[in-house]
């Protein structure tokens, strides 16, 4: 995905005759490289460009001369030239798809004139759940692990990752055991990701088990590996509460937040800053400040034995995850294309 990479893709673009094309940009499925940026001067004026932003807002300059680089990006922006993370792609597409409002401010933020049109498609489950039963779920995954069948269960899902600070939450479940000597955790998903591969992967598993050993928690620590959607359904119907203490917090573009609230788990999560009050209750989710151990802690402490807050975190999270089903995303998506198919043609009338 360097330049020579993004001429062949806008090669074979053009050869297909095609009439709109849909960019899904997230920098890890490009090779981290800025050249797919590049796309808009290499293909036909014809063709229509939708792009959907995945990951955006967290670039950022570094080394030498960083901060010089981050004032001459800034002033291309303020002037509509370009984007500092998809070069011209945001700037010269027809319409700009976003899954959640942090996105959309960076985005206004960044290209004030003459910006695209920008449109808010909440993100959908990334886990079939209708395959889903909860009758034997918690009795089996419990016996499976070989913890007492009353013991609490706390589980992250996704990809491991280091700024998902898994760290953290070995520690946090470490000190309630003092609590709860029962108690487990479920890192349910693959270390290896566009971003990060096999090498680093293995790891990054490595360094998890030699924290759950340093916190006495070894055999407490259970690390899934990439699972199918009937086993990750099951494991999260078993859990009692799910964690997701990220480094930059949270946001609405979390798939793997909002399959944990379809499973009807009460959720503790970092919250994105300057966004929710700490230690507060937003859609099924009870809200803790980044990179704090001991706030995490207290907080799976305060879902695990209130029942009353972990039924209202259930009611409201499963009611948020029923607003993203992935029919109403293909509803919208179906809509943009129209419209902006319509108004291409229309343009060139």
């Amino acid at each position: 995905w360097d330049i020579r990479g993004a001429a062949a893709a806008a090669r074979a673009i053009l050869r297909l005759d095609l009439d709109l094309v849909h960019v899904q940009f997230a920098p890890s499925v490009f090779g981290f490289s800025r050249a797919i940026g590049l796309l808009p001067i290499l293909l036909s004026k014809r063709i229509s460009l939708i792009v959907t932003l995945h990951e955006y807002g967290v670039w950022s300059a570094h080394g030498l001369g960083g901060g010089v680089r981050s004032a001459l990006w800034s002033a291309a922006e303020r002037r509509g030239h370009a984007d500092r993370e998809t070069v011209l792609l945001a700037r010269r597409a027809d319409c700009v798809l976003v899954s959640s409002p942090e996105q959309l401010a960076v985005l206004r933020a960044r290209i004030r004139n003459r910006a695209p049109a920008a449109i808010e498609v909440p993100i959908g489950l990334n886990v079939d759940m209708t395959s889903c039963g909860r009758s034997r779920a918690r009795a089996d995954v419990r016996r499976q692990l070989g913890a007492a069948p009353d013991s609490s269960l706390v589980a992250f899902f996704g990809f491991l990752h280091p700024e998902k600070a898994l760290d953290r939450l070995i520690a946090a479940v470490a000190a309630l055991r003092a609590q709860d000597l029962g108690i487990q955790l479920l890192l349910i998903g693959g270390a290896e990701s566009h971003s990060v591969h096999s090498g680093a992967a293995l790891e990054l598993r490595q360094q998890l088990q030699h924290v759950a050993a340093a916190h006495g928690v070894r055999d407490q620590v259970h690390l899934t590996g990439y699972l199918p959607d009937a086993d990750v359904c099951r494991l999260l119907l078993a859990a009692d509460v799910a964690a997701f203490p990220l480094d930059a917090g949270v946001t609405r573009k979390s798939s793997s937040l909002l399959a944990a609230l379809a499973a009807g788990l009460p959720a503790v999560a970092t919250a994105p800053k300057g966004t929710v009050p700490v230690l507060s209750e937003v859609d099924g989710v009870l809200w803790v400040p980044p990179r704090d151990t001991t706030a995490l802690s207290v907080a799976l402490a305060r879902v695990l034995s209130d029942r009353a807050l972990a039924r209202r975190l259930t009611v409201a999270g499963r009611a948020r995850a029923a607003t993203h089903s992935w029919e109403s995303i293909v509803a919208v998506h179906a809509q943009v294309y129209a419209r902006t198919l319509a108004s291409h043609r229309a343009g060139e009338s």
